[in-house]
């Protein structure tokens, strides 16, 4: 029977690309020679793979739905005699998709490999007439997260030796939404993961290393270009909707507005900047052309925290996900990240014991512990313009006076201003809160949305189309906790007889060591007495939003009627 036009076409495609893959082999071929025949080889593959897609486009001339349907049905036969065949010959399928199986041979050295490639392949190919599969790939290591995600040191032949070389499929370290810096050290980390060496010794290798790099970032002597991220815009600038949360479309109006031409499928560049410890602005708002950044003389640097905890931190634990000796907690740890944020999705790779674990009432964490990830109050001067942190009586000795809050230009601060301000934080931090945004607490998927599942707090995939593409849950990203906590910090900030209570405490970090102890703390109760009235006026503004925060009360009634206690 004479082949049909399909047919020829892919036959007379799938030859050429076989006569281009074995000029490759050519061991005279200069490497401009490789690198244009291995475009040329994937040209190639691409045009007869689309073959598929015109068989099931409507519009295409060569449209047929049955036949597309027929391929994709024999691809899966294919596949699945294929593995079974493998394994009635004794061999571990670990990996297989659309047109190619992965197989453990089990031994120790190449030849041996070869050996088994080659008995499997002509097996394989024995059970057809029009197709043939080859060995593409000797790899001495993998590391396989997920369907085409995979790192592995690939055997490849050089001058009649084998080299072992790194290729990487899917993962975090080939997308350009994240910044070099990130690829650099998710490129050492898999290095140190497919070492060969002992775990143990890996795992503490990778955590020095990001000790490392961590103080690094924090010290500023990276520099600025490596945190550029490049996100291609899917639509018009004007045109995204949920525009104040996504950083390149922030960017792109800048630059729209500055007089640039942006587009539809433009590639922008750019970086967060600020510090997210002192500011409660988001992300996208923080985001600018990365050459704004990087030009002699900015004042714009990068948001180390952010990048520590939202491009480095999910690379690399996504990598060191099943690797024993290591766990979530412990990557956050060495990052210099709040652990507790992160416990949760610890990896389990060492005992259970904590399962039990009983947790203190927040009301007897120690303020430094509770306050910790709370926005500062930061407080601007009238006269000169400025904008700085307000720690309170403790924390901020020397901005403290028998007349009030002191500026460090010496502007005293009007207890009438500093209300102001205060309520403007506080209704910044209830707006944050009732905004009710959702975040997956899956760190791999970064679904972020206000959109309430009806499948409860399922997370319905990056995408929102409930293809299972995520196992994680839902969370508010600023819950009741949080909330009240930022409430109960603003107002220890003014609370005189707290201030007197925790005089004989250590001094915090910055504060001035040049006063002795018990100086310190005379100095300390006289400003508290000096300020009660006006401080007093501050927290009462503080206290009149707790009273309205139910996360302080407790319906004893309903509490214990459960109990079968009825009140009388």
């Amino acid at each position: 029977m004479p082949k049909g036009i399909l047919p020829e076409l892919i036959a007379g495609l799938v030859n050429r690309r076989r006569a281009v893959k074995s000029l490759m082999k050519s061991k005279d071929a200069s490497p401009e020679d490789l690198a244009t025949w291995d475009i040329k080889q994937l040209a190639l593959k691409l045009t007869a793979n689309s073959m598929y897609g015109c068989l099931g486009y409507d519009k295409s001339r060569f449209y047929a739905r049955p036949l597309a349907v027929l391929t994709t049905f024999k691809g899966r036969e294919i596949l699945r005699s294929t593995k079974d065949l493998a394994e009635s010959k004794s061999l571990q399928v670990i990996y297989g998709d659309t047109d190619s199986v992965m197989i453990n041979a089990n031994v120790d050295n190449i030849a041996d490999a070869l050996r088994v490639g080659r008995d499997f392949k002509e097996a394989v190919n024995g059970c057809y007439e029009l197709l043939e599969i080859d060995i593409d790939n000797i790899f001495r290591r993998i590391l396989l997260q997920a369907k085409k995600k995979y790192a592995a040191i690939n055997m490849v032949e050089s001058d009649g030796k084998w080299v072992e070389k790194m290729e990487v499929k899917g993962l975090d370290m080939k997308r350009r939404e994240y910044c070099a810096l990130a690829k650099e050290i998710s490129k050492r980390t898999l290095d140190e993961i497919l070492s060969g060496d002992d775990t143990e010794v890996s795992v503490q290798r990778i955590h020095e290393y990001l000790r490392e790099m961590a103080a690094k970032m924090r010290d500023m002597s990276i520099p600025a270009q490596k945190y550029t991220i490049f996100t291609q815009l899917g639509k018009a600038p004007k045109d995204y909707p949920n525009a104040d949360s996504m950083p390149q479309v922030q960017v792109a109006l800048r630059e729209l507005a500055r007089g640039k031409t942006v587009r539809k499928g433009d590639v922008i560049s750019y970086i967060i900047t600020g510090d997210s410890k002192t500011t409660s602005e988001p992300p996208a708002k923080r985001a600018y052309p990365s050459q704004d950044v990087i030009k002699p003389g900015s004042e714009l640097s990068p948001d180390v925290e952010w990048y520590i905890g939202k491009q480095i931190f999910p690379t690399v634990e996504r990598l060191c996900a099943n690797i024993v000796g290591t766990s979530t907690t412990q990557i956050a740890e060495n990052l210099g990240l709040d652990v507790r944020r992160y416990s949760g999705n610890s990896n389990n790779n060492s005992s259970s014991s904590n399962d039990f674990e009983v947790h203190p009432l927040e009301s007897q964490i120690p303020d430094a512990t509770r306050f910790r990830d709370c926005t500062s109050l930061n407080l601007r001067c009238r006269v000169c313009k400025a904008t700085n942190p307000f720690d309170g009586i403790l924390g901020s000795l020397d901005r403290v006076t028998p007349t009030g809050v002191v500026c460090p230009c010496g502007a005293t601060l009007s207890t009438l201003s500093i209300v102001a301000q205060v309520e403007a934080a506080i209704r910044a931090q209830t707006s944050r809160y009732y905004e009710g945004w959702l975040v997956c607490d899956d760190s791999s998927c970064g679904n972020r949305t206000r959109q309430i599942s009806v499948d409860g707090t399922r997370c319905l995939g990056p995408k929102g189309l409930a293809r299972h593409e995520c196992s994680g849950r839902m969370r508010f990203e600023y819950s009741e906790r949080e909330i009240y906590n930022q409430l109960l910090y603003f107002a220890s900030l003014w609370d005189v007889e707290k201030a007197r209570e925790n005089a004989d405490e250590e001094p915090s970090v910055g504060a001035d060591l040049s006063i002795s102890k018990a100086d310190r703390k005379a100095k300390i109760l006289a400003l508290a007495e000096h300020n009660r009235v006006r401080f007093g006026t501050v927290k009462t503004v503080v206290d009149r939003y707790l009273d309205k925060c139910g996360r302080q009360w407790v319906a004893m009634d309903t509490l214990f009627a459960r109990l079968g206690f009825i009140a009388t």
